[in-house]
């Protein structure tokens, strides 16, 4: 039993975000080949263009504020993406370090009930890995086929037009000529894919190391359990237990120490990432959110038509039309509602909690 469970954590350590930082050439190692870095740098090329050109779409569509949202929200996971593959490659050996460490951390405790707790929280570390790479290769999905499906019913009806990019995406008047199209929609669509793989893996990655590193928390308890569990019954402890003890506790708080460090390291490494990833996904969800609020500009386009040259059946439907148009649409979720107020509210909240607990580390 102990050999089984000892081969499943090893096959399980890192298992999701190793395939998607491979996928990228991003898996940390410490020495890269010519082929991961003809890969990465495929990802990082494919990703900066998908990156620049959306942003560069949103900023020069401002004056459309519903195409700019659907241009920065993709655009701006991208950017931060950039961000992620350039730490990662420029630390690989970093990384590499880091990773053995929690390895020889994680294979230290023989125990049959220490690898069972270690193999079910990177059991549950892989499935909510699988679970970012399914859902981000879904939206990535849904971004590519849509154009074809699109174009594929205006051929069938005869209907006039083109095959639109999966992005709303500046580039160069080349680029969507139509003997350069094809490669465009390819390389686009690589974007998104490199996209989901790039932050899937970064994301997995400290998601796993999350849990191993809790897990290894647990197994320390066992261990100290284990070590005065044999002595309850006593009212006093000896000489020679109070040695065994001792010398028993010398082990343990050195992999404490050593899992502090690691810990101390990962958050070093991983401060800047957390913070623009935390900056964008509030961005991509307050701009999806203020897009749904949107619905008042309904209002605006009704007012503005020339409605008074209608009948009173017609002005009558145009009146209920303005009515529901003005109260806007928001996302119900539980405890409160979305908005810009909310957001600021979060904001300062989360940074008072960050103060609040650090003070106790």
């Amino acid at each position: 039993m102990h050999n089984s469970h000892e081969s499943a954590i090893g096959q399980s350590f890192y298992k999701i975000p190793r395939f998607s930082g491979r996928i990228v050439g991003i898996w940390p190692m410490y020495k890269r080949s010519w082929a991961t870095n003809l890969i990465c740098a495929f990802s990082f090329f494919v990703i900066l263009v998908g990156a620049c050109g959306e942003n560069l779409y949103g900023i020069a569509n401002l004056d459309n504020l519903i195409r700019a949202l659907e241009a920065f929200c993709p655009g701006s996971t991208k950017a931060v993406s950039v961000l992620k593959l350039s730490i990662f490659v420029i630390h690989h050996r970093e990384w590499h370090e880091l990773v053995e460490r929690l390895r020889v951390i994680l294979y230290s405790s023989r125990s049959y009930e220490a690898q069972k707790t270690l193999v079910s929280k990177s059991t549950i570390a892989n499935r909510l890995s699988l679970l970012l790479v399914s859902s981000g290769s879904i939206t990535n999905t849904a971004f590519n086929i849509q154009p074809l499906i699109m174009g594929l019913y205006r051929w069938a009806y005869g209907i006039p037009g083109q095959v639109d990019l999966p992005f709303n995406i500046i580039l160069p008047a080349f680029a969507t000529m139509p003997s350069f199209f094809p490669l465009t929609y390819l390389l686009l669509t690589a974007s998104g894919a490199c996209t989901v793989f790039t932050f899937s893996f970064v994301d997995g990655f400290f998601l796993c190391s999350c849990l191993y590193i809790s897990g290894i928390f647990r197994v320390i308890q066992l261990d100290i359990r284990s070590i005065f569990f044999p002595l309850d019954e006593l009212e006093i402890y000896t000489p020679s237990e109070n040695d065994q003890i001792r010398t028993q506790l010398v082990g343990i708080v050195e992999r404490h120490n050593a899992i502090i460090d690691l810990c101390t390291d990962i958050t070093r490494q991983f401060t800047v990432i957390v913070l623009m990833h935390f900056l964008s996904a509030a961005f991509v969800l307050c701009s999806t959110i203020l897009d749904i609020m949107l619905s008042l500009a309904v209002a605006g386009t009704l007012y503005d038509i020339e409605w008074y040259k209608c009948d009173v059946a017609t002005r009558k439907m145009i009146l209920m039309i303005l009515r529901r148009s003005q109260r806007a649409k928001s996302i119900q979720v539980p405890f409160f509602t979305p908005s810009l107020p909310a957001f600021s509210s979060i904001l300062s909240t989360t940074g008072s909690y960050i103060a609040l607990l650090k003070t106790f580390l």
